[in-house]
């Protein structure tokens, strides 16, 4: 009896995951088609993506030289993107591959979700196409963190070499 009481518990615990885990999916892949579409309209602000995040996010990357990593604030982040528009760039983000995550202490899936995706950095005429892996922690629905690793220096000098 205490076999099936157990099984009946770990049952329960794992379709509620996995709800939870189906609902930030789905933030998470709004919110890549909010990216996308952000850059579509020439003139609007990328506002609607603070709409996803948690007041105090945090977004991780780990550019060459920093393998602590460098942290980026809820504005700043937005910033990134009103910036990446002042300066006529876009981005695209193409196919994704999404997968649960863990808990980095117990190894159980927790509703975070880890992403790989393929994306398209264009300035004017210049198309750099280049493959990202993200961590991506939620709160309350909201994303809360994310962290990143891309090889941005590699597209910034293919942008610059192109361009020159």
């Amino acid at each position: 009896m205490k076999k099936v009481l157990f099984y009946c518990f770990l049952i329960l615990f794992s379709c509620n995951n996995r709800t939870e885990y189906k609902n930030n999916l789905n933030q998470l892949k709004s919110l890549t088609e909010d990216i996308n579409n952000c850059f579509i309209d020439s003139v609007q602000a990328c506002l609607e993506i603070s709409d996803y995040l948690t007041n105090d996010f945090i977004f991780h990357s780990y550019p060459a030289g920093n393998k602590k990593g460098v942290e980026a604030d809820r504005f700043e982040y937005i910033q990134s993107f009103n910036e990446m528009k002042r300066m006529n760039m876009s981005i695209n983000i193409g196919h994704s591959i999404y997968l649960p995550g863990i808990d980095k202490e117990t190894h159980q899936l927790d509703g975070s979700v880890r992403v790989y995706y393929g994306a398209t950095i264009s300035i004017d005429t210049i198309n750099v196409d280049f493959s990202a892996y993200q961590t991506v922690d939620f709160r309350d629905g909201r994303i809360s963190e994310i962290w990143e690793w891309a090889d941005y220096g590699g597209v910034s000098n293919q942008l610059n070499e192109s361009n020159q």
